[in-house]
């Protein structure tokens, strides 16, 4: 009889720890990302519906292979165009015409606000303090090689206002239009290289 209660008292134990776990799974990613996604479209953000808890991911994957489908009308009219924008995140050219230069898209249960409009966000710079922003920790693993642990991408609050106070001189309009006329050289030159590539035969050009 003992014995019985004790196996009874594991099975009950394992299926509140499996309950536990579903609906820690349930509250990660579905009902609190949707409780967000609800949150933000009350704030009069729009974007594309997510499906949690992919998000918007099957959509950037779906938007990318018709761009890279060479039978697209869409890939042939980009082939010779100067605004990669377009062909580099087709999805994010798409939403853009859909919901306007400023959106919410998602990454999984991680929404990002997409900003293409240099007023807008002008009155963001001005409203929030930069300290206060936040680093989004979704790409930190993948950028911390590029940038370091101490980079202006990866930094935050005190830190981020000191770098980005030793920074913003050397970027200041004087500086940039002092080097404007190194900047046309440079690219002339570059321009002339794969000119000459070009006339040589050569139909492709391999930039690194």
């Amino acid at each position: 009889m003992g014995v019985h209660w004790v196996f009874s008292d594991i099975k009950l134990a394992l299926a509140m720890s499996l309950l536990s776990v579903v609906l820690k799974i349930c509250l990660q990613l579905w009902i609190l990302p949707n409780i967000t996604y609800l949150r933000i479209k009350r704030n009069g953000l729009s974007g594309p519906s997510p499906r949690f808890p992919l998000g918007n991911i099957t959509d950037m994957v779906a938007h990318s292979k018709k761009n890279d489908d060479p039978s697209s009308s869409s890939c042939d009219s980009n082939i010779m165009s100067h605004h990669i924008h377009s062909k580099v995140f087709p999805y994010f050219a798409q939403w853009q015409q859909s919901h306007g230069k400023v959106f919410v898209s998602w990454l999984g249960t991680k929404p990002f606000l997409y900003i293409a409009d240099p007023e807008f966000l002008k009155q963001m710079s001005s409203a929030v303090k930069g300290k206060s922003w936040g680093q989004p920790s979704v790409f930190r693993n993948d950028q911390m090689p590029m940038f370091g642990t101490y980079g202006l991408t990866m930094v935050e609050g005190d830190v981020w206002v000191r770098h980005r106070s030793v920074l913003t001189p050397a970027f200041s309009p004087p500086n940039i239009k002092a080097l404007r006329s190194l900047m046309v050289m440079v690219t002339n030159e570059m321009l002339d290289r794969w000119t000459s590539i070009i006339k040589s035969g050569q139909q492709e050009l391999d930039i690194e």
